[in-house]
């Protein structure tokens, strides 16, 4: 068997092949917007590599729950088995890319994460993963049995958890162009773009360049940065206390990680922390921050053998 591991995000689609102690070698990215369908990308990886792909894990940025995938912030859309029968595929199995977060953590203080603070890991109780990208990818990793059980959600399009004026007038500003406004809206690379361009007449700058910006030196740059990265440190509370999450938080996607030298004078430990009477709660709860750009793949490779995810693999006729 060949099998090979995806992540399928909004911008890019990350490939690897799994061996069969589990490691991930043959690594490659590509720009999804280079290929017409996910099917074009993974025949022109076959190619690369000289391979016959037989089965295939595939995380994908957004909901999977039918038949029909439809990649979020991306123009992908595909049938999981019309793509079986199209790749000749034996097995196959789509998880959210968050879900794919989620397993890759089993251990959170492991694969180069950084500890941003401290506290007192719950070893049984849930792990939470969120993350800015493309989007905000939000998942849980519950302890079961001898293994561990992601959970499968879209909590990047629940609504913020607004504490300023500030925020506040551009929730306003941001709702007249929008029937929803989501957390997703402003904690994601789109949405530092968008917090930028409302704090400062509608100037436009991508989100990478605003993160360089705001690390090189203070201005408009570092305060939309930092208004991001105080609504993710409600959007990370509100996330604990909702489902339980005391075992930790591991802060996933590129974003933070560029951002990590703001993190300690900005607000998002005191958004975390201060959360009124659950205050001491969270105050226990350690964070993670994940530099890892593989851990999508290694998850979608995770979830391949977990036994509570054999459900979602389809086996070909």
């Amino acid at each position: 068997m060949t099998l090979v591991a995806v992540d399928i995000g909004g911008t890019n689609v990350r490939f690897a092949i799994v061996q069969d102690d589990g490691a991930l070698t043959a690594h490659r990215s590509m720009l999804c917007d280079d290929f017409p369908s996910f099917e074009a990308a993974i025949q022109s990886y076959a190619a690369l590599q000289e391979i016959a792909i037989t089965a295939a894990s595939v995380a994908v940025a957004g909901p999977v729950q039918g038949d029909l995938v439809e990649v979020t912030n991306n123009h992908w859309s595909f049938s999981k088995t019309g793509l079986v029968t199209a790749l000749g595929l034996d097995r196959l199995q789509i998880i959210n890319d968050f879900t794919a977060q989620a397993l890759a953590q089993a251990d959170p203080s492991a694969h180069g994460n950084m500890l941003l603070i401290d506290g007192t890991s719950a070893t049984h109780a849930p792990l939470l993963v969120i993350g800015p990208g493309t989007g905000l990818g939000v998942s849980a990793l519950v302890p079961a049995g001898c293994d561990y059980l992601p959970l499968e959600g879209e909590g990047g399009h629940v609504c913020l958890s607004l504490q300023s004026d500030a925020e506040m007038a551009l929730f306003d500003d941001l709702r007249r162009e929008v029937p929803h406004v989501s957390a997703e809206h402003f904690i994601s690379g789109s949405g530092l773009e968008t917090i930028y361009r409302l704090q400062n007449n509608g100037a436009a700058m991508p989100a990478p360049d605003i993160g360089t910006a705001a690390i090189a030196h203070p201005g408009v740059e570092r305060d939309a940065a930092n208004m991001m990265l105080g609504l993710l440190g409600s959007a990370v509370a509100d996330s604990v206390l909702m489902m339980g999450c005391w075992r930790g938080v591991v802060i996933a996607g590129g974003i933070v990680a560029q951002l990590q030298p703001l993190l300690p004078d900005s607000l998002f430990q005191a958004r975390f922390r201060h959360n009124g009477l659950m205050a001491p709660l969270l105050n226990k709860v350690p964070v993670w921050l994940s530099f890892d750009p593989h851990a999508g793949l290694r998850g979608a490779a995770a979830g391949f053998t977990n036994p509570h995810m054999a459900s979602r693999i389809i086996q070909r006729d």
